[in-house]
């Protein structure tokens, strides 16, 4: 989930969108012919010592031959950020049931798994993880598990693991710390072209009653329609709202020093008779190229609190809030 450079992709060979619906966990593996597809981890988690982090990953496949890898780690009690970014031009193997996406040699990043059990790796210069996810909740089908037609154009099959529980350990700065915690897995393919053109706010949000949300907010005009806000409550029942039933303001806005982007930094959303009060555990959580990392675009991406009469916490994702489509 985030822009891919459209002059990338603007040249690979599209299919025809297939009649299928998704099946699982055969669509945890690469799917060949999908045009523009991605496996996506955030979580936090929590160290012996209470010592406490953000982590995100995720994994893109565009046609014919690119793929990209994210990484980040978010020391909420330093209060500091750091991310890397790799390039390759390969394709996934195709694995029955499961897929193995490994990139990068002096920055590796590693996932493997499926069926909601997934192993991350990742040795990024001052930070470091492995991680090992094991979801504790029977997946989200969006849209019915059905292929959804996008009214600017293209198409999406979309699910979420919106709980796994996490164990493993990370290395900040050459310290190993054991960590436990919760993440969020996404994985999307289809024809994304049209659609990841635009600029959204994108929330994925775990309450302590074991409800998780996301809300996938599109900013322009001609996405407006496409937002999506779903409730997955404890006992596995799920509630879609449209736009005239749920209220999204944004509070505060934190613009970088270093690229100008001026992005929203604290939210309320109003949902039924709940109102949370969402907020970045760090405002600089802004991914921007590095030397060296080609094709590396501007976004924001980095975990947040969740206030309310029941709290939480969440991942925020926003793209689109610089240049021309900067707020």
């Amino acid at each position: 989930m985030l822009l891919l450079l459209m002059s990338l992709i603007s040249c690979a060979t599209k299919t025809l969108n297939p009649i299928r619906t998704v099946e699982l966990p055969e669509d945890d593996a690469f799917i060949d012919g999908e045009y523009i597809q991605w496996w996506y981890w955030n979580g936090n988690l929590t160290a012996g010592n209470g010592r406490r982090f953000g982590f995100q990953m995720v994994f893109f496949s565009v046609q014919p031959n690119l793929m990209m890898a994210h990484g980040s780690l978010t020391d909420i009690t330093n209060q500091t950020f750091q991310y890397e970014t790799v390039t390759r031009l390969m394709i996934p193997k195709k694995y029955t049931q499961s897929f193995y996406l490994n990139v990068g040699s002096i920055k590796p990043m590693m996932a493997k798994g499926g069926d909601g059990v997934d192993r991350l790796t990742a040795e990024l210069g001052v930070f470091s993880y492995d991680l090992f996810l094991k979801a504790s909740k029977p997946p989200l089908l969006h849209y019915g598990g059905r292929s959804h037609e996008y009214e600017i154009g293209g198409y999406t099959y979309y699910y979420s693991r919106p709980k796994m529980d996490v164990d493993g350990h990370i290395v900040v700065e050459g310290e190993k710390l054991e960590v436990t915690g919760e993440a969020w897995f996404d994985r999307q393919y289809g024809d994304l072209e049209e659609i990841i053109d635009t600029g959204w706010q994108w929330f994925s949000i775990r309450l302590s009653d074991n409800t998780q949300m996301v809300l996938f907010y599109f900013e322009e005009a001609k996405a407006i329609r496409e937002t999506l806000l779903v409730k997955y409550d404890a006992e596995g029942n799920t509630k879609s709202y449209t736009l005239d039933k749920f209220d999204l303001k944004v509070l505060d806005y934190w613009q970088s020093h270093e690229t100008g982007c001026k992005y929203p930094s604290k939210w309320q959303l109003e949902v039924e008779d709940q109102t949370l009060i969402i907020e970045p555990y760090l405002k600089d959580q802004e991914v921007r190229p590095k030397a060296g990392a080609w094709l590396t675009p501007t976004y924001w991406e980095g975990a947040a609190s969740v206030a309310g009469e029941v709290g939480g916490e969440a991942y925020v994702e926003l793209h689109g809030f610089c240049g021309d489509s900067a707020e």
